[in-house]
């Protein structure tokens, strides 16, 4: 893997940071300093710079290409000991404990996750601490403050959902569970802050995200799909609400953006079928691409799924799709090709590969499904049948753009025998178009944390070892790294 970052660094950085450059600022060079401390940024045009280079995700970094291993739609096919994933794969496959160090011994020399989003919410904090005094246009004084938001509002969401409990476990209120430090300013440093409250963190990201998505609207620019706009703010606040169970704010911000964006990509385009390039199988373009006219944000590095075989050797990978999530595909359904099987048919990742710009987007499918999600969960409040037909209405129309038309049959509501089964049908529809986006571990997470079973090839001679996650596991939150633990003495590690 290392050869394959080397390759495709270069082209990483052109076609992806300096897009982000040039969308948001017109500038077409790196900012030349190396870090934002070292200069003081005396115009817009100069904290534009900033947040492309220290507060976007980098192009060529990945925050944890390990994350995908946690959940239940993957598993491990076979060992090979000439593979890197596969070693590298293993502590967090199995929820190690000593997740981070494991990965170090393995091979991985920059698995330090919690490190990497705190680096780029310093780049976030600059630009908010210098804002007012910079010279220029209020315009693109709001336009970059609503950036740097949306951002940090991201940011500290990966990071409470990785090392904190869910917002909304019943058996542990969010005012009381430990999440993460906040640093909500480049003037003061992390090494001696006590972790807020899950709540706490919650209450800023909704500050930082409510706030982006206003200064975005107020600017009311062209949203463009390497850098933050009005409408990529509306499908994270959507996302944010989603986990914190609160449904109205989630139909609000879903509504908004599907109101201004409703199209989806037809996938009959992206319909794989396996051909031969001098007696080689080839895999399609990836999906995650901005030829996708549902991608709202491109962002982050293709490395994040190193370890389900992004790279360009035509190796069998040694992490494979599931046997549940497979088998939850029904007949006809074109995304078990484009998402599954063509993985399986060239060994090469399916959403994102090597033909891909960047790793990471905000899709418009999301949108649909987290308002469908929570008009069911209203509904159980509310009783009010229309919240149930919009809420199937929204899943006929993801549905109708990922099935063949002649496999394809509209649902209703009368095809569920109860309100149970429609949602557990519209979260199955979630896993079958978001499996690895960074969705399913923390779904998992907010759904009560069920028990994982995952089997683990040790060598060729003996049969998968099996390791399980329990129930409600504290493995569902991660270890906090060890070079943060020393770096500041105030973190407190969890259980």
């Amino acid at each position: 893997m290392k050869t394959i970052g080397r390759k495709f660094s270069n082209r990483l950085i052109s076609s992806g940071i300096l897009a982000i450059i040039l969308c948001c600022s017109g500038c077409k060079k790196f900012l030349e300093q190396s870090s934002p401390d070292e200069f003081i940024p005396a115009t817009i045009a100069d904290l534009q710079k900033v947040l492309a280079r220290e507060g976007y995700p980098p192009a060529n970094r990945p925050f944890h290409p390990y994350f995908s291993l946690l959940d239940d739609d993957v598993k491990c096919v076979t060992p090979d000991p000439y593979a890197s994933n596969w070693k590298q794969g293993q502590p967090a496959f199995t929820w190690s404990r000593d997740l981070y160090s494991e990965m170090q011994i393995n091979g991985d020399r920059d698995a330090d996750t919690y490190g990497k989003y705190y680096q780029r919410i310093k780049g976030c904090n600059v630009v908010l601490d210098m804002i007012r005094q910079a010279k220029g246009e209020q315009a693109e004084k709001d336009q970059l403050e609503g950036q740097a938001r949306v951002l940090r509002a991201y940011y500290y969401f990966m990071l409470v959902n990785l090392y904190g409990w869910p917002y909304n476990d019943p058996q542990q209120t969010p005012d009381k569970s430990m999440g993460v430090p906040l640093v909500l300013t480049g003037k003061v440093a992390d090494a001696c802050l006590r972790r807020n409250s899950v709540e706490e963190v919650y209450n800023q990201i909704v500050s930082d995200i409510t706030q982006g998505a206003a200064l975005l609207e107020k600017a009311n620019s062209n949203d463009q799909v390497f850098c933050i706009g009005r409408q990529a703010a509306w499908l994270l606040a959507s996302r944010i609400f989603l986990y914190m169970n609160d449904w109205k704010r989630v139909i609000e911000n879903a509504g908004r953006l599907l109101s201004e964006r409703p199209a989806l990509e037809d996938i009959h385009r992206w319909a794989v079928t396996s051909g031969r390039d001098s007696g080689m199988i080839y895999p399609r373009p990836c999906y995650i691409d901005p030829s996708n006219k549902e991608i709202i944000f491109l962002f982050g590095c293709i490395r994040e799924y190193g370890l389900l075989g992004t790279d360009s050797v035509y190796n069998q990978p040694c992490y494979y799709p599931s046997d549940t999530l497979s088998a939850a595909y029904e007949k006809g359904d074109l995304r078990a090709d484009v998402y599954i099987n063509s993985w399986r048919r060239t060994g090469i990742f399916s959403k994102v590969n090597y033909k891909g710009y960047l790793g990471k987007s905000f899709r418009t499918a999301e949108a649909y499904l987290n308002r469908a999600e929570a008009l069911i969960r209203t509904y159980i409040r509310r009783r009010d049948a229309a919240l149930l037909d919009q809420a199937v209405t929204d899943l006929n129309f993801l549905r109708k753009n990922r099935f063949e038309a002649v496999n394809f049959k509209p649902l209703s509501v009368a095809d569920f025998g109860s309100v149970q089964e429609l949602l557990s049908f519209c979260l199955q529809e979630r896993r079958r178009e978001l499996c690895f986006e960074e969705h399913r571990w923390f779904d998992l997470r907010r759904y009560g944390m069920p028990a994982i079973t995952h089997f683990y090839y040790q060598s060729n001679k003996q049969k998968p070892q099996a390791y399980q996650l329990p129930e409600r596991s504290s493995s569902y939150v991660l270890p906090i790294p060890d070079i943060a633990l020393t770096n500041n003495p105030m973190l407190i590690q969890n259980p």
